[in-house]
């Protein structure tokens, strides 16, 4: 839809080249980081667990690039009501 928001979901939308992307493509919306994940796990694969640390830098890097929200959400265990 056109008024649709392109929006980042992913572990690290700065070092992926989003940002560059979404600059290019949609250069009059703010760039917004709906899920930051703390963890994913692909069906039938191994957890995979960030560390605080590189969350924490992800952001970091995500504000320094211009970015203008991030959810927290995700970071304690996102929509998995009672598993956290």
């Amino acid at each position: 839809a056109n008024s649709t928001i392109e929006t980042c979901n992913g572990c690290n939308c700065f070092d992926d080249g989003w940002m560059d992307q979404h600059r290019r493509d949609h250069p009059d919306q703010p760039m917004l980081f709906t899920e930051n994940w703390g963890w994913f796990q692909p069906w039938g694969q191994a957890l995979g667990i960030r560390t605080p640390q590189d969350l924490s830098y992800s952001a970091g890097e995500w504000f320094a690039g211009g970015g203008a929200y991030l959810s927290y959400y995700m970071w304690h265990g996102g929509n998995h009501y009672g598993r956290t």
